[in-house]
């Protein structure tokens, strides 16, 4: 053999063991263990039913069922199978993510001790494994007649009486992977959760999870790792979608969240709504309580666009103003005696100009016209369940307290863009009208102490009434 032939024999041997340590590192044997066993050995045969409750010590996680068991005892040690006059058997039905290609089983097994079960042998996927030694021995069944083939049961016959310890699968990388069941991480919440909103609303994202990191999009994408990772409120200026997903380390990601937001423009219709028999549809949302269960409402507030409506309950009686939640007739906002909503807008440019309401169908149901409010200004018709302003008035806010008790199943704010002390036109003779500092008209000729604003001809004033 001269020196080119040795050099190249020992080239192809170099590239032969690096072929082989790249085959050994990208495909890695892996396997997961069955163990059989029980608190105390057992004269009864297990069941389809109380095999992995009784008798797996390990890896019931990869166990969907278990089926056809005959002749099979449990042992504090493992499972003994057959009796003397009749074969053992069983099938375990393998769950999804145990189902792999297998490289080889190993069954750690032992005979019993009689001379007539010298040739005891398991029957494993039709494929025999002979069990010859009274101790513990692993017995292997190498399976390379079947490659690619997925493992989905482990069909086990035995023929004399054995004793069965563990089984466990081996596979590679390539051909699957039995991994744990990771957690999730929880799914982020966007609040508000969208809708119709005034441009420079501060939008936040939240996540349940302790450490997890939120990522979103503005644009309406799908977000991934690479995009925005969120760190304070987003300032929402013009029409979007934001949708987000929070992750962490060991945890499965979350799905994600979403939420669509357009910006209101000068244009747009001046109505509020408030739906209280939907209480999710509420800013902010509130989870809709049980049946026959309630949401107390003393103290809340809930917006839409420029109007605000916040709840005081009277400060006698033992029932408050909430949302209620009746056998009958679904949820509904419920005020008593002497319980309180305050209406305001929060643009200075607007004033209301009527507030409708929809009466409950629980009061409707018991023929009772249970919508009963006593207006601070305005008028409040009970026929068409109507608040409106008093004439040459341009309120910006109205007190509604209920007479005995008001069943509202939601509520209609029309707001007038004509509103302000620039669209009060003074009275002929030019007697002075004062408006206290949220521009409501005082009724009284002579206003209480306080701060105003006076109206007298073409001019307008802040006076200050002491007592």
């Amino acid at each position: 053999m001269n020196i080119f032939d040795i050099r190249m024999k020992k080239i192809f041997c170099l590239i032969t063991v690096m072929l082989m340590a790249v085959c050994a590192t990208s495909a890695a044997e892996r396997s997961y263990t069955i163990t059989f066993g029980a608190q105390s050995a057992g004269t009864n045969s297990l069941t389809n039913d109380n095999f992995v409750s009784t008798c797996v010590k390990q890896g019931a996680a990869h166990i969907a069922q278990v089926t056809s068991v005959v002749n099979v005892f449990p042992e504090t040690d493992g499972i003994k199978m057959s009796s003397s006059k009749k074969a053992g058997k069983f099938n375990i039905h393998l769950a999804e993510e145990a189902q792999v290609v297998a490289s080889r089983i190993v069954v750690s097994a032992r005979r019993f001790d009689n001379d007539k079960d010298s040739e005891a042998n398991i029957m494993l996927n039709s494929e025999t494994l002979m069990i010859p030694s009274l101790d513990w021995a692993d017995y292997t069944l190498s399976i390379p007649s079947q490659p690619q083939k997925i493992l989905t049961n482990l069909i086990v016959d035995a023929e004399h009486r054995l004793y069965i310890e563990s089984i466990t699968i081996f596979y590679d990388d390539t051909h699957g992977t039995v991994d744990p069941v990771l957690e999730t991480v929880a799914t982020p919440v966007i609040s508000p959760a969208g809708g119709l909103v005034t441009a420079g609303t501060a939008v936040e994202i939240s996540c349940d999870t302790q450490g997890a990191t939120i990522f979103y999009t503005v644009d309406g994408t799908l977000p991934s790792s690479g995009s925005f990772v969120y760190e304070g409120p987003i300032t929402v200026s013009n029409d979007m979608q934001i949708k987000a997903f929070a992750a962490k380390d060991g945890m499965t990601p979350s799905e994600v969240a979403s939420a669509t937001f357009a910006v209101r423009t000068p244009e747009a219709t001046l109505t509020a709504f408030f739906d209280f028999s939907n209480p999710q549809s509420l800013t902010p949302s509130v989870e809709a309580p049980a049946q026959k269960e309630s949401v107390w409402l003393d103290g809340r507030s809930f917006s839409d666009g420029e109007v605000v409506v916040s709840f005081i309950a009277a400060q006698g009686g033992n029932t408050a103003v909430r949302l209620y939640h009746s056998y009958d007739a679904g949820i509904d906002l419920r005020l008593y005696d002497g319980d309180a909503m305050l209406v305001r807008t929060l643009n200075p440019d607007y004033s209301i100009k009527q507030i409708h309401f929809s009466m409950s169908l629980s009061g409707a149901s018991t023929g009772t016209g249970d919508l009963n409010l006593e207006p601070s200004t305005g008028t409040f018709d009970w026929a068409a369940e109507t608040w409106t302003p008093d004439a040459d008035t341009h309120d910006q806010s109205v007190e509604l307290t209920s007479f005995m008790q008001s069943r509202i199943a939601s509520m209609t704010v029309e707001l007038d863009r004509n509103s302000g002390l620039r669209a009060i036109m003074p009275d002929h003779d030019h007697t002075a009208v004062y408006f206290d500092i949220t521009g409501r008209r005082i009724s009284a000729a002579t206003p209480a102490p306080g701060l105003y604003i006076r109206v007298k001809g073409e001019h307008a004033d802040k006076v200050l009434i002491r007592p």
